[in-house]
């Protein structure tokens, strides 16, 4: 059953088609947020002042971000520097879908060793419709998780693909691949690819064959991790000389350590089911949750028979070792999880590949022996059956039934109207035993077995969330973008004076500071000033936009509410709501205001 190193132009064509090429589509329909302002800031400066060893950490222009390794930045602020990408959303993230792409062309070729192609192809499904892991802190967005992915897909591809190589020039190019690929995970998230070793290492101590490998080669495995300390040592060797201890206490103490055994944020501290519970739910929205645990029994089961089986062995390694190690850390993300969810979508795909491999088998035996007994009660109607003509017709009605189910699979429930007639097929039940009873009348055992198996496990496979995964890749979501883009074209137009800012240093999101840090100069106020809003908001030479707390506006418009604040209301700007932060834009700016409705204090 297992196939060759490289999956079929025919798999290789439809996953790139329908689950890599995907990843690219509306790449800048969404703001810069949260986590992603922090990276895209670093790369900012990095293009800013030209110091590619010291990114910045936001929301300080000068203070050296040293919480993970630079690789990351480098990769994406290098083809900006070079005028290759455009110095915006699309640029900031097209190699985070350049990895998961390549990620996903790695699990492809991994399920293809494992067992099939239809197996790769299949966990390439599950993690397309995994919704996290598109679109929060995932493959479409400036992060550290798609390199880590690919970190784990590539390193696991090339180590078993070295274990299957008879040639020395092979092995040593896939020894290469996999130090290459830990160099990546290392120098973008650190310790955090600590397990890909750690899962090829007990593969390789579990399997008599490759340990006779691993001591064959062991001086190629030795040179390989020598370059690959050298690649990666000068950064950290510069960073220690200049930062010394602290250094250190960052990456290792305060990110590492605190994080596992107490928290940096109390948000982040969750129960120890946290990681198997999410994914449950994640995989239950695609439909895959029994069938992913079903996948993890049958290889386990498979793992233990066969004995010397690498492929799934080492899916066992990469999916539950580091799961039940993570679960025992206090601060949990789920984002922490992505590079192991490939494990766990290829025993998915395992679990619904095996049917498709044996299970026409027993169903064409079935009706080989209905078959047979017909002959002999019926021999008349089989002869007539077995007619051209007959043969034909059945064929043609089994052809639009199994026609029927595929589009029910794909598009759903078929309703059409023709004048009086009404044709509905809302499952494949009714199609299905059409297919079944015609095929068998017409003797064509084989196909009609094979298809009727290919369309029921298809009929369990993601297709509805696919089509909203596709649906959602092409929704505009970028309101503070295109807020910052009206101001600053105002701004242009009028000469405007910049921005005032009377929001608390810890209540401004890094989404607003990245995108209004444009918006220059900035006028800060050291604690709330609803009175000083006036100056900025009621005309005169010092009019300008101003993002504030709602807390400040409500003071500013309707006053303190006692008998020594009475003053007339003043007339409201237009705004843009930000959760709690509100952007007034007076004057010539209102024209970039939306009707937001009652403010957050009013609701």
């Amino acid at each position: 059953m297992h196939q060759g190193l490289r999956p079929s132009r025919f798999w290789l064509a439809l996953v790139l088609t329908l689950c890599c090429l995907p990843l690219f589509v509306g790449l800048g329909r969404a703001d810069i947020e949260n986590d992603e302002a922090i990276y895209s800031f670093a790369v900012d400066r990095i293009l800013e002042t030209g110091n590619w060893l010291e990114p910045k950490s936001i929301p300080n222009d000068d203070f050296a971000f040293i919480e993970k390794p630079p690789l990351k930045f480098w990769i994406v602020a290098a083809p900006m520097r070079l005028g290759l990408l455009g110095h915006d959303e699309f640029g900031m993230r097209f190699w985070d879908a350049v990895m998961g792409g390549a990620a996903f062309l790695y699990v492809l070729a991994i399920g293809s060793l494992l067992v099939s192609p239809i197996c790769g192809a299949i966990a390439v499904l599950y993690l397309f419709v995994h919704w996290p892991l598109l679109f929060e802190h995932g493959l479409r967005t400036n992060h550290m998780e798609a390199p880590l992915l690919l970190a784990y897909c590539g390193g696991v591809f090339h180590y078993l693909a070295w274990a299957r190589s008879d040639t020395r020039g092979a092995r040593w190019r896939h020894i290469a691949a996999v130090a290459a690929y830990f160099v990546l995970g290392f120098m973008t998230k650190f310790v955090a690819v600590v397990f890909l070793p750690l899962a090829l290492g007990l593969t390789a101590l579990s399997l008599v064959e490759h340990r006779r490998a691993v001591v064959r080669d062991w001086r190629v495995w030795g040179v390989a991790c020598v370059v690959a300390v050298a690649i990666m040592a000068p950064w950290f060797a510069w960073a220690t000389m200049k930062y010394g201890s602290f250094l250190w206490e960052t990456l290792l103490e305060a990110h590492i350590y605190t994080r596992f055994t107490s928290y940096l944020d109390p948000n982040h501290v969750k129960p120890w089911d946290f990681y198997v519970t999410s994914m449950w739910y994640w995989f239950g929205r695609s439909g895959g949750d029994y069938i992913v645990l079903l996948g993890l029994a049958a290889i386990g089961v498979q793992a233990v028979r066969r004995r010397q089986w690498p492929e799934g062995l080492l899916v066992l390694y990469w999916g539950l070792l580091p799961l039940a190690i993570i679960s025992t850390g206090t601060s949990k993300l789920y984002h922490y999880a992505y590079p192991f969810l490939p494990a766990f979508a290829l025993a998915g795909g395992y679990a619904l590949t095996l049917p498709l491999l044996v299970a026409h088998t027993p169903l064409r035996k079935l009706a080989t022996r209905v078959r047979a007994s017909g002959r002999e009660r019926f021999p008349t109607a089989v002869r007539t059956l077995s007619s051209p003509g007959v043969r034909a017709g059945l064929m043609a009605v089994a052809s639009v039934a199994l026609l029927i189910a595929v589009v029910t699979v794909v598009v759903g429930p078929i309703y059409l109207e023709l004048g009086p007639i009404i044709f509905k097929s809302s499952g494949l039940v009714r199609p299905m035993a059409i297919a079944i009873l015609c095929g068998l009348l017409a003797g064509a055992l084989d196909a009609t077995s094979r298809s009727i198996v290919i369309i029921t496990i298809a009929s369990l496979l993601p297709i509805p969330q696919y089509r909203e995964i596709v649906v959602a890749l092409t929704k505009d979501r970028h309101p503070v973008r295109s807020a910052l883009e009206c101001v600053l074209g105002v701004q242009q137009k009028v000469s405007g004076p910049g921005l005032y800012v009377d929001v608390p240093p810890d209540d401004l999101s890094h989404t607003l500071y990245y995108h209004f840090r444009r918006v220059r100069p900035w006028v800060r106020t050291e604690r709330p000033d609803p009175p000083a809003l006036g100056a900025y908001l009621e005309g005169g030479p010092g009019e300008r936009p101003a993002l504030v707390t709602d807390s400040t506006y409500q003071v500013y418009m309707h006053g303190s509410g006692s008998l020594s604040d009475v003053r007339t209301r003043p007339v409201s700007p237009a705004m843009v709501p930000f959760n709690k932060i509100l952007l007034l834009l007076p004057g010539p700016y209102s024209v970039c205001g939306v009707d937001a409705g009652p403010t957050p204090a009013d609701r």
